[in-house]
């Protein structure tokens, strides 16, 4: 099938088409809505703790050890976290109303001063409580610790291997050191799944 292509368009207005178009069709595609949190010094306020929300989390290798990946959009704060810590933790959550709040909460990017014009970064554990919405987890090796968020299935810890930039992002290569598990869920959800911009639940298996 040959689908018409108009042969005037400069190149500009051709690339933005593209673009959106490449939007557009990204957003149809399901992807694991999961949020990422970096290592801290174990004396920093708790509200500037640092994390975002990630869809593109996946599994990159098991031997010889289990790594996963995921990008970053730049510039971020999370990155410059990371990159001075060097260690992480990425939740895979409960698909409820609870995961789809933090979820949003974690993805609201830093914003402006008005007068100023400084970069704010967000605070999102600002609006969480400890023990309830999250724990942290020490690093024994050092004086770090990271936060754990609660309302998760399972929960990744990892030691940075290698980040790359491309584009405007970063590739991260995560080792993982350890896996926390949700002793109470017994079940497989699938977790939190994003698409065409809605969050969503794994619905029933294909006979």
């Amino acid at each position: 099938m040959r689908f018409p292509i108009c042969r005037f368009q400069s190149t500009l207005e051709r690339s933005a088409m593209i673009q959106q178009k490449f939007k557009d069709s990204m957003a149809r595609m399901g992807s694991q809505a999961m949020i990422l949190t970096s290592a801290s010094q174990k004396t920093l306020p708790h509200s500037n703790f640092r994390g975002v929300t990630l869809s593109s989390v996946s599994s990159l290798s098991l031997k010889p050890q289990p790594l996963l990946q995921f990008n970053l959009q730049l510039p971020s704060f999370t990155s410059e976290s990371l990159h001075s810590h060097e260690y992480f933790a990425v939740h895979l959550l409960k698909p409820d109303a609870t995961s789809m709040s933090l979820a949003r909460t974690f993805s609201r990017g830093a914003t402006t001063h008005k007068d100023s014009g400084e970069i704010i970064p967000t605070q999102p554990f600002k609006e969480l409580a400890p023990t309830v919405h999250y724990d942290t987890y020490a690093l024994k090796q050092n004086e770090l610790v990271v936060p754990i968020l609660t309302n998760s299935e399972r929960v990744f810890v990892c030691q940075k291997k290698d980040v790359f930039r491309v584009g405007d992002h970063e590739i991260w290569i995560g080792k993982v050191e350890d896996i926390i598990e949700n002793s109470t869920l017994g079940t497989i959800t699938g977790g939190l799944i994003y698409c065409n911009r809605k969050f969503h639940k794994l619905g029933g298996h294909i006979e």
